[in-house]
């Protein structure tokens, strides 16, 4: 049984490594152990990499955008938060959202500055830290770690030094939107109504639906109903309508007080299809089309039954998504192909 407890991300989207080590050479040979699919930059210079890191956590508006406060009253304590679900989806209309550094991997040795003077120069607190260090240099790793003036340090002679590099970065990527995005993450796993973003049930279904789709950045959505937009590395884009069981049984009394056929009602009421039209936008009547045309307003469904709640969920289009049709998205694939990361070497 897996009893891993998963939280799901109401966003994601690859995020850059940076490596910074006065030798080339190192740089070169460290580059070809990391996944292909990891976009990073690689600095000889510790002052360019600084200048670089303390712009990298700019490029993101997603905050500024989708999370609003408003006081109402004295007190710190007095205060509203709001965050617009519906606009965060338009981070895919950021081409510069993949620039933003999750990761800074830096030699401890350097001539300019130590790696653990730069990492005390960098503005962005939420960006882990690795210390690539010597044997030379390990107590002093140790202490660091101690301290908390780094996430991890690893051997830069480790034999096992490929695994421990992809495996620390994948899992400082996840933690990267952990603790810079709280503001949007800890309100909406905290208020969601249908629970599936601590579901581990409905997160386990996801992670394999993401594998499956060569997903690679996704965002929560509230139109046409619940769900994530989801988006390969060429930018094709998917919605995963997520039905609880409450909203299909209201869906349900609605399209019987309209005069719903039989046949409609009951694959309503076993969950075998979901709607994929927008319920409060268009309401159901008895002039509804959906009545007239169920192929055209709804989708055949899976079931996940989940420890806290029943799950229906389909993937369609995204043209509900108006705020996206025909404008331009620099799918991931194309980002990596034009900003060449692993060729060059900021000196």
């Amino acid at each position: 049984m897996d009893d891993k407890i998963r939280l799901g991300h109401p966003f994601y989207f690859p995020t850059q490594a940076v490596l910074v080590d006065d030798d080339p050479d190192f740089l070169d040979g460290i580059s070809l152990m990391l996944n292909k699919q990891l976009s990073y930059k690689l600095f000889q210079s510790a002052n360019d990499s600084l200048n670089y890191l303390n712009q990298a956590h700019l490029h993101v508006n997603i905050v500024q955008r989708s999370y609003s406060s408003y006081k109402t009253g004295p007190t710190d304590s007095d205060s509203i938060s709001h965050i617009d679900i519906g606009k965060l989806h338009l981070e895919v209309l950021n081409a510069n959202r993949f620039l933003t550094c999750s990761t800074l991997i830096v030699d401890y040795s350097m001539p300019e500055m130590n790696g653990l003077e730069l990492l005390m120069h960098l503005e962005n607190p939420f960006i882990k830290k690795v210390l690539l260090t010597g044997q030379a240099d390990m107590e002093l790793a140790v202490k660091a770690f101690n301290q908390q003036l780094i996430d991890q340090f690893i051997d830069k002679h480790d034999p096992r030094l490929k695994q421990k590099l992809n495996a620390t970065i994948a899992s400082f990527q996840d933690q990267y939107f952990r603790r810079s995005y709280k503001f949007i993450t800890d309100p909406l796993m905290a208020n969601n109504s249908d629970g599936f973003l601590v579901s581990n049930e409905f997160q386990q279904y996801f992670e394999a639906l993401r594998e499956k789709m060569q997903c690679v950045e996704y965002y929560l959505i509230d139109c046409p109903h619940a769900g994530f937009l989801m988006l390969d590395d060429k930018g094709t884009q998917q919605c995963l309508l997520i039905y609880t069981r409450a909203a299909l049984d209201e869906h349900y009394w609605q399209l019987k007080q309209a005069g719903a056929a039989a046949t409609l009602l009951q694959d309503i009421k076993n969950g075998a299809v979901i709607p994929t039209f927008d319920l409060l936008k268009f309401p159901i009547d008895s002039n509804h089309v959906a009545l007239r045309n169920r192929e055209q307003c709804y989708i055949a469904a899976e079931r996940i039954n989940a420890s806290n709640q029943t799950y229906f969920v389909a993937l369609t289009s995204a043209e509900a998504l108006t705020e996206l049709q025909g404008k331009l998205i620099i799918p991931y694939n194309h980002f990596m192909e034009t900003n060449g990361f692993s060729a060059k070497i900021v000196h």
